[in-house]
């Protein structure tokens, strides 16, 4: 298409300056001619007249101008230049007053400059067509040639997993143009694999170590639980239960950390969605208190997804719910949607436009600013639509879609 454009724009300008050039050339002789005419008719005559095979001159009064050739007839004095054509030729024609009530015509025979002009503007336009007729196929050509290199190290760059090691691919295209390009992704690489074997071993530090001293606590916890005297102690069941968030909470992060798709097996991970539902609506009962927590609708259903990605999930929405809703909640699964739903006190506009963003945290009791930005890795993570509805007044409805 640029090079039609080009060649078009070419062809244009070409043909414009020609016919400008002839215009003006062909006036100045036909003024030169008509000026020395003009200067000699006077003293000389009728010899002072033109009649050759390229010019031809005429000198008459109006009750002559019938003896012209009949395009001449109807010109008026003082033209400087006008093309006509008869007597199959082509003529450049001027006109002068004169003295005693005549008037001068001048006609230079341009046929054969016309011919050539109509010959120079055909293999112009059979060269333009030439021109287009290769151009498509050479550039294309030209043009898979130059992209080699580009598309293979796009392919390198697209086969690329930041917790592979791999050959560098400075190496493979050190002789080309883009070998810039593979020497700033090898560099980026390095500090790439850099930055994934410090988060693997954090991760795996922090598996181990976190997890330990909550272990001890819980253990501490439930020694303490046996005497008869701390069942009912309040400090030690905010320290069970804040023990046991904690666990959720670096449980849920971890599995985040891990980019793990598929179960130690190999195989494709999977789980009951309605079971992992029960357990978790039991699991948390203590936090309930005197809220009342309904399960409408709970349909046999399993995902390809691990349990502790579910539990994450709808863990984060009940305990979300239980925190900041109203005295009911609902929770159903029906048609592969996990919907959980309170009467509470709704959000704002804002307050939604923010509701999934890390560390985002409204109204009172308001926590980590975690839950929601959970819930959001984990739907993105296995391709769940979430939907978040709510409004002043009005309670919260959460839903996702389960792939």
């Amino acid at each position: 298409m640029f090079v039609a454009v080009v060649v078009s724009t070419v062809m244009l300008a070409l043909f414009t300056i020609n016919t400008r050039l002839k215009t003006d050339l062909l006036n100045a002789i036909v003024a030169n001619e008509m000026s020395e005419l003009v200067e000699d008719y006077p003293t000389q005559g009728a010899d002072a007249i033109p009649h050759s095979a390229n010019l031809i001159g005429y000198v008459v009064t109006p009750a002559q101008r019938n003896q012209l050739p009949e395009p001449l007839r109807g010109l008026g004095p003082n033209v400087k230049g006008v093309t006509l054509t008869y007597n199959n030729h082509t003529y450049r024609v001027g006109t002068h007053a004169l003295g005693d009530n005549k008037q001068v015509y001048l006609a230079y025979d341009i046929t054969a400059i016309e011919s050539r002009e109509s010959l120079f503007k055909l293999i112009a336009i059979v060269a333009a067509i030439l021109v287009l007729i290769l151009a498509v196929p050479l550039g294309a050509w030209i043009a898979r040639i130059s992209l080699k290199p580009i598309n293979a190290l796009a392919e390198h760059v697209a086969n690329l997993h930041p917790g592979e090691r791999t050959a560098r691919l400075a190496e493979q295209f050190e002789h080309y143009e883009v070998g810039v390009i593979a020497h700033a992704f090898d560099r980026f690489m390095s500090r790439l694999d850099e930055f994934v074997e410090r988060e693997r071993s954090f991760t795996a530090d922090a598996s181990h170590e976190l997890r330990t001293p909550l272990a001890v606590i819980q253990g501490a916890v439930e020694v303490l639980q046996q005497d008869p005297k701390l069942v009912e102690s309040g400090p030690l069941t905010r320290i069970d239960r804040a023990s046991h968030q904690m666990a959720e909470l670096i449980e849920a992060l971890l599995f985040l950390a891990r980019d793990e798709q598929a179960e130690a097996d190999g195989a494709a991970p999977s789980c009951r969605a309605d079971q992992v539902v029960s357990e978790v609506v039991d699991a948390y009962r203590p936090l309930m208190a005197r809220k009342t927590v309904e399960v409408s609708a709970l349909d046999p259903c399993e995902i390809g997804a691990p349990r502790i990605a579910l539990v994450i999930a709808f863990g984060n929405l009940l305990r979300n719910a239980l925190r900041h809703g109203g005295d009911e909640i609902r929770v159903t699964l029906a048609d592969r949607r996990l919907t959980v739903a309170d009467n509470g006190d709704g959000m704002t506009t804002e307050e939604l436009q923010h509701a999934f963003e890390r560390g985002y945290r409204s109204g009172p009791g308001a926590g980590l600013g975690l839950g929601l930005y959970l819930v959001k890795r984990v739907a993105d993570r296995y391709d769940w639509r979430i939907r978040l509805a709510s409004r002043p007044e009005e309670g919260t409805r959460i839903e996702l879609q389960l792939a």
